[in-house]
């Protein structure tokens, strides 16, 4: 029968490394000593224990229909004092000669509420003597891989959460990726509020919170091994937290990064984060060159370049929080029809941008309309600064030799595979703006080879009235030789000044 339930699921850590050097009979003691540990609470808060194993335990909190609804509550009072009982373990471990040099014993704990199926199970199996399925019990088991990544000991739901009630105390707030692309808000469950009528002494609910507090420590020593959580989350390949962050959406992709709408804990605030994952073979060089090449950015302050809010690692990811423009990008707009006071403007702002990376030594290397994104003023920032590219863009071709993804926008020495400098971004800088002035690409051909061959060798484009007075500006801007474009975006901007005061 299909009910609302809270599920709680419940996972020791390095069990098998600190039972490896026991003796058999005392390995043994040890895992009934832990079951124990886990299934006490749950009984104590009126829970049904659904799973065991050498581990870790799954159990149901529910209530009668007939009183308030106080599972979730139940739920996450269970988990704390599990999570109290595992560190008084932790601790006589610690002490034992033949445990000592082991990984510390720690407890990683994932709650969610919501339709829950149980059914009855084989009696003495090691399954329990009930069967619960269903989405909160999948659930349940993600945000428990969760909390080893994020070093919470209690992951909970949002939804969980808010129906548990003030006795529960509450920290850091977070977003989880679920296995089926969806998102789910996630708080860390930190302790036990007392009842006003409560007698127990302050001290003792200070001693649970650091309990608490012990136990998502532990997750950081050196020998932790946690490589059953952390391959639980690889495997489930778009799950992940990162604190302070409530993901949205995922908004894009490219290279080896992902784009999402996150909100932080200020109100109404829309970042966005870019999302690299590690650990594959062979990206050790695009992991620094992200980090790097955004540790650069974050330090130009330019009013037409993206903000860095922040950049750091969470479990299995590296990411960057860069501000969220919210009028889409200049494609959407040259779409829409721009006017030449516009076109003047945008191109300016865009050299202006240019200007500040290309003095800290960053070339772009992708400038085109879809990385020139508009503020709510309407001002211009550039994004997308080709983070974990080898070439400029990448090429496709369908079956029907359709042109997917063709390289308007690149120079002629990237055509060519040739080393690139700050040069390359002012010819893609001259391809833009005759698309601004002109609605139209200056180059169109029927396959990649003709259009890249009209990069190197093709001449540039002729501008027609009103605009043919802008005509040196660009010449210089899309030289097929280097040597013979602007030395730099101020050189092009002093240019234009003269030409467009």
């Amino acid at each position: 029968m299909e009910s609302i339930a809270t599920v709680l699921y419940l996972r020791l850590r390095n069990v098998l490394a600190i039972c490896n050097g026991m003796a058999p009979e005392r390995a043994a003691a040890l895992v009934g000593q832990l079951r124990s540990i886990l299934e006490g609470p749950v009984a104590k808060q009126n829970g049904i224990v659904a799973m065991v194993r050498h581990d870790s335990i799954l159990a149901v909190f529910s209530n009668d229909e007939t009183v308030p609804p106080d599972h979730a509550r139940r739920a996450l009072h269970a988990a704390v004092l599990a999570v109290y009982e595992t560190m008084e373990m932790s601790k006589q471990l610690a002490m034992r000669p033949d445990t000592a040099a082991a990984p510390p014993l720690a407890l990683a704990v994932g709650v969610h509420l919501g339709p829950v199926e149980v059914g009855m199970g084989r009696q003495g199996a090691t399954s329990g003597l009930i069967r619960a399925t269903g989405e909160a019990v999948e659930i349940a088991r993600a945000l428990e891989s969760a909390a080893a990544d994020v070093r919470w000991s209690i992951v909970a739901s949002g939804t969980v959460r808010r129906a548990a009630g003030a006795r529960i105390e509450s920290g850091r707030i977070g977003s989880v990726g679920l296995p089926d692309g969806g998102f789910m808000d996630v708080v860390e469950i930190t302790g036990l509020a007392p009842m006003r009528t409560s007698r127990t002494p302050p001290e003792v609910y200070q001693i649970v919170r650091d309990a608490v507090s012990l136990n998502q420590s532990l997750y950081e020593r050196p020998q932790d091994i946690l490589s059953a959580a952390t391959s639980t989350t690889r495997a489930a390949a778009s799950q992940f937290t990162i604190e302070g962050y409530r993901i949205l959406r995922k908004i894009g992709a490219g290279g080896m990064a992902e784009i999402y709408l996150a909100a932080t804990d200020k109100p109404d605030e829309l970042q966005v984060l870019k999302v690299m994952r590690m650990g594959d073979s062979g990206q050790g060089d695009t992991l620094q060159r992200f980090m790097q090449e955004f540790a650069l950015l974050a330090q130009v302050k330019h009013p037409n370049i993206a903000k860095i809010h922040r950049q750091d690692f969470a479990a299995g990811f590296a990411y960057i929080a860069m501000e969220h423009l919210s009028r889409g990008d200049l494609r959407a707009r040259i779409a829409e029809g721009v006017s030449p006071q516009e076109a003047i403007s945008y191109v300016r702002q865009t050299a202006a941008a240019l200007g500040a990376i290309h003095g800290v030594g960053i070339v772009h290397r992708d400038l085109k309309p879809d990385n020139l994104m508009l503020r709510e003023d309407g001002s211009l920032a550039l994004t997308d600064f080709g983070v974990a590219k080898h070439v400029a863009i990448l090429i496709t071709e369908t079956a029907h030799d359709e042109v997917v993804g063709t390289p308007y926008y690149l120079s002629p020495e990237q055509a060519m595979g040739q080393p690139v400098d700050q040069r390359c971004d002012l010819y893609s800088l001259g391809v833009v703006f005759y698309e601004l002035l002109t609605g139209a690409k200056p180059y169109r051909a029927s396959n990649v080879e003709e259009l890249l061959n009209l990069h190197v060798n093709g001449p540039v484009p002729l501008l027609k009235p009103p605009f043919d007075h802008l005509q040196p500006v660009l010449d210089r801007l899309m030289a097929k030789d280097r040597e013979q474009r602007y030395p730099s975006a101020q050189a092009f901007l002093d240019d234009l000044a003269l030409l467009e005061p």
